[in-house]
């Protein structure tokens, strides 16, 4: 729900607009401002002067029912939204386009306003990943005709073959988190070849030959190997705060509201790792996003952090993903050629998936075009799942 819809509630003289609308329009309208001479009320006040606002406050909540928003916090919201169009969340200190940060705002309080799903004793949220990567292999008989002694020296001298390889599982998140979780791993699958020479590694590959369908895995607590919570989010640096030894929790209390603390915190867990902080913070964001359990409120301030990253951009306004369509948020990475993007329905606030596209030719795949993908979709079930039958579904 974007503010016009809000508006609706108090007027009904507002025509209703689509996300997509909202988005063009805000472009468009930031493209003319730009293109006028600029006007500048604070520039007696010298141009390294920031303005902050006022933070959010900060809620704790540690069971897994998840809570929509009042009416009274969605128009509360609003105006600090509305504020951080105006002079940007980050103050006048750069961050994401503004057209990218004024959707990503309007994302941020339709997650608010729309309601989590709320589980009673017995249910599960189901949450369903499915996506698909490029995958590199060498030909049986290249490797051999290489080897030396019996060892292949170095593989950089035969031709690889690419093929597109696809995954499917599911989480089965309990009411209760201290209870069991479930897991369904669905065997791998073959979603595209480039040429003879592709296929035939592809044959070659045993990942997608034998074995059953799928794995069931029942983990107490979310706890599976090595007693790592999985569907939380990752830490780096020091963590004595957040966890002991696993580097990972899935404790989302843990994580600041307010949106700029959170991208701070989101630097400090990443450290220098990457190829570059803005980017490596993006890909944060994007990977703590796919798992699909994330709470609402902090969905929100994911996307608010998100628009405090310079160089965020709207990179696709009719952006699908296996079937679901929304707007595609990324930043180019000069050094690795690749365009991380996650995909948001603006008008729910949902994370419908994400993409890494090609910014340059990568193997068969020609620029623009998608090196992996990542759908996510999520429902409520009555009961935890006892066999695999959904996998290939």
């Amino acid at each position: 729900m974007d503010e016009i819809s809000l508006l609706r509630r108090a007027r009904t003289d507002i025509p209703e607009r689509t996300p997509a609308d909202v988005a063009r329009g805000r472009a468009e309208l930031f493209a003319q401002i730009e293109a006028e001479t600029p006007y500048a009320p604070f520039a007696t006040l010298g141009n390294d002067t920031a303005f902050t606002p006022v933070p959010l406050r900060r809620r704790r909540r540690r069971t897994f029912a998840w809570t929509g928003f009042s009416a009274l916090g969605a128009t509360a919201l609003t105006l600090a939204l509305v504020s951080g169009n105006l002079f940007g969340i980050g103050g006048w200190n750069g961050g994401a386009d503004p057209a990218a940060a004024d959707v990503l705002n309007a994302a941020a309080l339709a997650a608010l306003v729309v309601s989590d799903p709320q589980l009673v004793p017995g249910q599960y949220l189901r949450v369903r990943t499915d996506g698909s990567y490029l995958t590199e292999r060498w030909l049986e008989e290249d490797v051999d005709a290489a080897r030396v002694n019996g060892v292949v020296e170095d593989l950089g001298t035969i031709e690889p073959q690419y093929y597109m390889q696809g995954e499917q599982y599911e989480v089965f998140l309990p009411a209760d988190r201290s209870d069991s979780w479930w897991w369904i791993q669905c065997r791998v699958t073959l979603d595209q070849t480039f040429g003879p020479k592709s296929e035939l590694a592809a044959h070659q590959d045993p990942s997608f030959t034998g074995g059953a369908a799928g794995d069931l895995q029942e983990a107490p607590g979310g706890l599976r190997k090595y007693e790592l919570p999985d569907g939380g989010f990752t830490i780096g640096g020091p963590v004595a705060e957040y966890t002991t030894l696993d580097g990972s929790s899935d404790d989302y209390s843990q994580l600041p509201l307010d949106p700029r603390e959170l991208l701070n915190e989101i630097y400090r867990f990443n450290g220098d790792s990457g190829q570059s902080r803005d980017g490596q913070a993006l890909g944060w964001i994007i990977d703590t996003l796919r798992l699909g359990t994330v709470p609402a409120e902090y969905r929100a301030a994911m996307y608010q952090a998100a628009a405090l990253i310079p160089g965020v951009t709207i990179t696709d306004n009719q952006a699908t993903l296996n079937g679901t369509t929304g707007i595609a948020f990324g930043r180019d990475e000069a050094n690795s050629k690749v365009r991380e993007e996650m995909i948001i329905d603006p008008a729910s606030g949902q994370f419908i998936g994400e993409r890494r596209i090609a910014l340059d030719s990568n193997g068969p795949v020609a620029a623009g075009n998608p090196l992996s993908w990542t759908a996510v979709t999520t429902e409520i079930v009555d009961a935890a799942p006892t066999d695999v039958t959904t996998c290939g579904a």
